[in-house]
């Protein structure tokens, strides 16, 4: 899902997003447009790890001088689905830019008329 959050266009790769996860999102996008610090809780299982790296990859995406995200673990398992979640977001994002430059083709003969072709996408 693709969605506009106070302005930033987010990327966040699941279909659905639930009312908790979007106050995270937003409640952290506060917190870097105030170049301050943000200490956020939620239950185990809720989406955290997605939200922060939708929120934080989108953020950085549109604000190339936003800095670099350092993100700490305790084990190497943790790690790992940090890992897997980062590549499921950028992937998703990845996708969604590729579909939307292809929705932006438009296909012309030589004699420069629009033909009826097919775009992928």
């Amino acid at each position: 899902m693709r969605f506009d959050l106070d302005g930033l266009d987010v990327f966040f790769p699941y279909d659905r997003i639930y009312l908790e996860q979007h106050q995270y999102m937003r409640a952290l996008k506060q917190s870097l447009d105030a170049g301050g610090h943000c200490l956020l809780e939620m239950p185990t299982g809720t989406g955290k790890t997605v939200c922060l790296l939708s929120l934080i990859t989108s953020y950085q995406f549109a604000n190339p001088s936003a800095g670099k995200l350092v993100y700490c673990t305790r084990t190497v398992p943790e790690m790992n689905h940090v890992m897997e979640e980062l590549a499921t977001v950028l992937a998703y994002r990845s996708q969604e830019l590729q579909r939307h430059q292809e929705e932006n083709i438009l296909p012309m003969d030589t004699d420069g008329d629009i033909e009826n072709v097919p775009v992928a996408g």
